[in-house]
């Protein structure tokens, strides 16, 4: 029965949607890893120590991360654009050379930021530290982890080099499967040992170098022979030029940055950052998908554009919105609906947290349901539109949280992410269309929407019945996600969807031990 229905599509059309199926699966099951382990620290770290010090660690780690997309400088996105066209020239010394130089390069640049932050500790301290005992804490903190920041830059590099060789298996294995695990297990050791925040803060470390060792295994394993010994051909250049603008816009991005934590601990408490962080952590099912498949779709719209398959992108951009729509519209009518459920696992006293859960669901709506955009205006050439977009969002966003935040705290913060998160999505839509000819919204599109309609109403009608009794809304939940299958199969299925759908259940299959299956 699927053969017939998959030859509808036209052979082009097909293969591109196995591309991108093919390599969003393996982005999707790093991220959903990397995501269930970063949620069941957060839980174990908040029972252990509470929302302040869960407010605390986040804050910190927040900073380490934004210091090491400076010292990243983008050259990893450099390292992959330019080892991608070099080896498809059959430049081998221009392979080595453009690997020196985005190694040689972000090297220097997060060596700096890393020096910075020793330096500088202690008046980054003073602004986010709630009390003079605490900001010594704190850039003691800073001071600890400092050492992340390079060997961040260095393992993205080597893992975006990698899916240069256009597989994302080494990518995922040291950045989403590797490094998470080692976190976690080495992070609640720490912490059942007592070493508190700072444990936690010198294991992230740790993690991130144990994952450089892997990724730098698999790159070795991949590089030929003729790359390994070609004199290297270095284009500075060029690719300081590509990678520059890249590394603002991955700095600036809200969902990146970090910003509603950084705002809190410095305007408000760590109780209140804390709160935040819980209520983000909470989200991660329902980004999930949108998250597994970004990697292997910058590079499928850079190939469209460049050949002028306008058709073709537009074709796909409307597929793959609908199928993060799909996985991620229930997800957030659940969080929207029921947060007090979800918020269970944190323990009671991170009951702060409801409010914000369900305001930060709205905005990721926006977020999921406008599908990748931002990558439809980078790739196709037009990166200092995205650069603007983001500046434009987090200066809105900051201005708006120092107004807000004062007098109505985390709900005030939470308010203020699902504007800013809403308008710059809607733009960004509006703009690919204007330059690129392409928009994400199909009239297939309204399955998922209405399917979720209906699965909001069968949970909202449950309310009667199950009160306020946890295992009664829990099993609502399950109730109204069988609702939304059940709508989705009345609806049925689109050709697109079917030929994922059998790709996925023949892989099972033979996974399983069926080797028919293919």
């Amino acid at each position: 029965m699927s053969q017939p229905e998959e030859k509808r599509l036209s052979a082009e059309a097909a293969g591109d949607i196995k591309v991108v199926a093919k390599g969003g699966a393996v982005q999707l099951a790093g991220q959903v890893s990397q995501r269930l382990l970063s949620f069941a620290f957060g839980a174990i770290f908040t029972r252990i120590l509470g929302p302040g010090a869960y407010g605390l660690y986040r804050q910190v780690s927040q900073i380490l991360a934004n210091s090491s997309q400076v010292g990243l400088a983008g050259f990893n996105y450099g390292a992959m654009r330019f080892i991608t066209r070099a080896r498809a020239r059959g430049d081998h010394g221009a392979v080595k050379g453009s690997l020196r130089v985005s190694l040689t390069a972000s090297g220097l640049a997060s060596i700096s930021v890393f020096a910075a932050l020793l330096l500088l500790a202690d008046p980054i301290a003073s602004a986010f530290a709630d009390s003079a005992e605490q900001q010594t804490d704190f850039a003691r903190l800073i001071r600890l982890g400092a050492a992340y920041v390079p060997l961040f830059a260095l393992l993205q590099v080597l893992r975006y080099a990698t899916q240069a060789y256009k597989t994302m298996v080494p990518s995922v294995m040291a950045g989403n499967i590797v490094q998470p695990i080692a976190r976690f297990t080495l992070g609640v050791a720490v912490l059942a040992l007592g070493f508190e925040v700072a444990g936690a803060i010198v294991t992230l470390t740790a993690s991130v170098g144990l994952a450089v060792l892997v990724a730098a295994w698999y790159l070795r394993r991949m590089l030929t022979d003729e790359e390994r010994t070609a004199a290297p051909v270095a284009r500075v250049g060029p690719l300081v030029r590509f990678a520059l603008p890249q590394a603002g816009a991955s700095l600036l991005g809200i969902q990146t940055l970090g910003l509603g934590i950084l705002l809190l601990g410095a305007i408000s408490t760590d109780e209140a950052a804390g709160y935040f962080a819980i209520a983000l952590s909470l989200q991660g099912p329902g980004n999930v998908f949108l998250g597994g498949i970004v990697n292997i779709w910058a590079p499928v719209v850079s190939d469209l554009h460049e050949k002028g398959e306008i058709g073709r992108l537009d074709s796909l951009y409307k597929t793959i919105n609908r199928w993060i729509a799909t996985f991620s519209f229930p997800v957030f009518v659940a969080l929207i609906l029921e947060p007090d459920v979800f918020v269970l696992f944190y323990g009671d006293q991170a009951a702060g947290a409801i409010p914000v859960v369900a305001l930060l669901a709205i905005g990721n709506i926006f977020y999921t349901g406008t599908g990748p955009t931002g990558y439809v205006i980078s790739m196709t050439g037009h990166p200092g539109i995205n650069f603007a977009n983001s500046a434009a969002a987090v200066a809105l966003y900051v201005a708006l949280g120092y107004l807000v935040v004062p007098e109505h705290g985390v709900v005030g913060m939470a308010v203020v992410d699902l504007g800013v998160t809403a308008a710059v999505n809607i733009v960004r839509v509006i703009e690919a269309r204007l330059l690129v000819g392409v928009q994400p919204f199909g009239r297939n599109f309204l399955k998922p929407v209405v399917a979720s309609a209906v699965a909001a109403g069968a949970l909202l009608a449950s309310r009667g019945i199950t009160g306020d009794e946890t295992i009664r809304e829990v099993a609502a939940i399950a109730v109204a996600g069988l609702v939304y299958v059940l709508t989705l199969k009345v609806l049925g299925l689109d050709e697109e969807e079917r030929l994922v759908w059998n790709r996925i259940r023949k892989r099972a299959l033979k996974r399983g031990g069926n080797s028919k299956a293919e």
